[in-house]
């Protein structure tokens, strides 16, 4: 197993408990966590070095930060609209980071598999560290 494929195994351990946390205070944060890293790793995204920031899940050429790159397109998970009680988990690709208020993602949805196939297209010309 690759240090790339252990990082996303140990991420969706994690996930697992972000999920349980997000539910007990019912937080901003949907308890989608573990569904996305899980897809994600069934998907060529597996390629790339995994990490997060807050509410999204990111990529990069390598573990070594220091000379990997930070892919710009990544996936934002958050509630269509926390206050109402029918609310659903969204995610939002995006082909840039960081986000700019005037732009838009390039795709919302409810479905994280669309998600997922919308990341691997944006980062489809990117190649990972050997």
């Amino acid at each position: 197993m690759t240090e790339t494929e252990r990082e996303w195994d140990e991420r969706i351990r994690y996930a697992a408990r972000t999920d349980d946390h997000a539910r007990s205070v019912n937080s901003w944060v949907p308890p989608v966590v573990e569904l996305l890293w899980r897809t994600a790793r069934a998907s060529t995204l597996l390629r790339f070095f995994p990490f997060s920031s807050h509410n999204s899940l990111r990529l990069a050429t390598s573990s070594d930060f220091e000379t990997a790159e930070a892919l710009g397109p990544c996936i934002v998970y958050c509630y269509d609209d926390f206050k109402s009680p029918d609310r659903r988990p969204e995610y939002w690709g995006w082909n840039v980071w960081p986000h700019e208020p005037a732009r838009e993602p390039v795709l919302r949805t409810y479905d994280v598999g669309a998600a997922v196939r919308e990341l691997e297209r944006l980062t489809a010309d990117f190649t990972p560290a050997a």
